[in-house]
């Protein structure tokens, strides 16, 4: 499959943080998305991470290996971002470091630095992860938003083939 066209929208890093949203729907998956993203990843790159906590009023660090979107679930935390380093695909691609909004109890947002990191082994990384949150739910709704490159859906018309292609290798 030729993701020429996914790297030229990703390669222009014009400092904006790109988001693939991702909507489960009725089924309460962030947490379980958290997990799935922290397991790809070796680190937290984001300096200072931390969920607010209602119980405490006050902000509480976020650390590797925890996961506090289960606290979002039940109601002790708000919604929080983190940025996860060292990512690796299931397959083993490396993929460039992600954000991670959990926004809610069916909600998160992935956010991406474009640049010249996004080679084809990155792009089919993060196809395999998008595939993977995906299939948390049967009704998930993805977006890609905030890319000025990709004003004809090309990331998700991409991702749909890549899909398709690799459904038929399984």
């Amino acid at each position: 499959m030729n993701l020429h066209s996914v790297s030229q929208i990703l390669s222009e890093n014009d400092g904006s943080l790109p988001d693939i949203e991702f909507d489960f729907g009725e089924e309460k998956r962030s947490s379980g998305a958290y997990a799935l993203v922290q397991r790809q990843a070796s680190c937290l790159v984001s300096q200072g991470a931390y969920y607010w906590s209602k119980s405490k009023e006050i902000e509480v660090p976020i650390k590797f290996g925890e996961n506090p979107a289960e606290l979002l679930l039940s109601g002790e935390a708000e919604p929080f971002h983190v940025v996860f380093g060292g990512m690796r695909s299931s397959s083993g691609a490396i993929i460039p470091d992600l954000g991670l909004f959990i926004l809610g109890s069916t909600q998160i947002s992935l956010d991406y630095r474009m640049g010249k990191k996004w080679n084809r082994g990155a792009i089919e990384g993060l196809f395999e992860l998008m595939l993977n949150l995906k299939c948390l739910a049967p009704n998930t709704e993805i977006q890609h938003v905030g890319n000025v490159f990709d004003e004809n859906d090309i990331l998700l018309s991409a991702f749909e083939m890549w899909q398709t292609t690799n459904k038929t290798i399984r």
